[in-house]
């Protein structure tokens, strides 16, 4: 059966998917047409002083990172360049998103749009680039793709690789699929045992390993290498500190109010929005004024006046926010689904998350770790329920100390998973 949907796949949708984009293209706007266009072009940069011929000749290590996933391959990207100084990296993404991620990194040597799912275009980009192995980066493993890569010989892995036991790919048609793809690779490196657990129902041939979850890594690595931020803004010892990281309108309009209610309280709160608009500042700003509550935008003021919000209206800097603070709330979680939580978890904040929170697996797992500031992660329906959680930690304000080296000691035991990956890997390329 899995044979069978792969080859309609592979003769069928996948063709058809690549006409009816070309047809409509014009049509299209925005990001969808920017990633036609570069899948069209077959659009790559080179790190300067290289070159295709030497490249190829050199076999890169190739990883591919959907968009956000690069922030998984950061910490392998990096690992590798340890390891094998001489090794080219290859990166291919699937969304332009990741264009200007990808410019920035100093160890990737070239960087390309991924081929279309057609066997002659996945073959001739393999043939241009000569890799050694191919890397996925927790999701977006492609069926044409694997298989053309197996049939050059070129082992395939996947790490931080989860699977929900709901997720739709292990349903219907679409679990054969997932079965015939996922069969291809010469490992799966799973974040936890539950994912294994869920993939098992798969029978898959493939050997299935927990190794973790690599961006951990990543954030630690951030924490180790921060930014530089204003040190005049820097909260004193005696100071309790709430940082809200990533909000949309949807969580101000339930953080603000509980503001609101604790404007009399000394707390100093941090507001980070995740889209830095000035209209979305100055609507964020009048919402404050109506509610008498003052603030200051980072890039603009020279102070941090007790109880005023500070406003973030400069984007990159929210990791290394997150060590000012005592607590915090992070967003998306009164919209649709919230942003990443292992930023403020690592810092040893206990955090905040609204509803909408069932996207992200930290989020769900530190609900069930109990330590002294209770539950790690704990979740908010309103704003009366921020303000109790509020005043009970600012109450408790002389234990944080022994809190936040609890949560950091708990969140740190993630470490290594790219060691782990790169390991068994070494493995196979022997």
């Amino acid at each position: 059966m899995s044979l069978f949907v792969f080859y309609f796949y592979k003769l069928v949708l996948a063709p058809l998917a690549y006409v009816l984009m070309q047809i409509f293209r014009p049509l299209f706007k925005g990001k969808l047409r920017e990633m036609i266009e570069d899948k069209n072009r077959g659009l790559y940069k080179i790190k300067s002083g290289e070159t295709e011929h030497t490249i190829a000749k050199a076999r890169p290590y190739w990883i591919h990172a959907a968009s956000g996933e690069i922030e998984y391959a950061r910490p392998v990207i990096r690992e590798i360049k340890r390891q094998h100084p001489q090794a080219p990296i290859l990166v291919t993404y699937s969304s332009p998103s990741a264009k200007k991620i990808l410019e920035g990194l100093a160890d990737v040597d070239v960087w390309a749009a991924l081929p279309w799912e057609l066997d002659f275009l996945i073959t001739r980009f393999i043939k241009k680039w000569n890799p050694r192995v191919l890397l996925f980066a927790r999701t977006d493993v492609w069926p044409v793709l694997v298989s053309v890569a197996k049939k050059e010989h070129i082992p395939l892995a996947l790490f931080s690789a989860t699977f929900a036991d709901n997720s739709s790919r292990l349903k219907g048609l679409t679990r054969y699929l997932t079965q015939y793809t996922l069969n291809h690779l010469s490992e799966i490196h799973c974040v936890s045992t539950e994912d294994i657990q869920s993939l098992q129902t798969l029978e898959l041939q493939s050997p299935l390993l927990v190794s973790g979850d690599t961006r951990f890594d990543q954030v630690f690595h951030r924490l180790e290498n921060p930014k530089t931020l204003k040190s005049e803004f820097i909260p004193s010892p005696e100071d309790f500190v709430f940082i809200a990281g990533s909000t949309w309108p949807e969580d101000e309009a339930v953080l603000l109010p509980a503001l609101e209610k604790l404007k009399n309280v000394h707390i100093q709160v941090i507001i980070a929005p995740h889209e830095t608009t000035s209209s979305h500042l100055e609507k964020l700003e009048k919402e404050l004024s109506q509610r008498g509550l003052r603030y200051v935008r980072y890039s603009q003021a020279q102070i941090w006046p007790a109880g005023s919000v500070l406003i973030i209206d400069q984007v990159g800097i929210l990791a290394e926010l997150y060590t000012w603070a005592d607590i915090a709330f992070v967003g998306g979680s009164f919209r649709k689904q919230v942003h990443s939580v292992m930023e403020a978890l690592a810092a040893g904040l206990p955090v905040m998350v609204g509803p909408q929170h069932r996207n992200n697996r930290e989020a769900l797992y530190y609900q069930k770790k109990n330590y002294s500031s209770g539950m790690i992660v704990q979740v908010i329906h309103s704003s009366d329920d921020l303000v109790v959680l509020l005043q009970r930690m600012k109450k408790r304000q002389d234990q944080i100390p022994h809190i936040k080296e609890e949560i950091r000691a708990e969140i740190g035991k993630n470490r290594n998973s790219t060691t782990r990956v790169l390991s068994s890997l070494d493995k196979i390329l022997k």
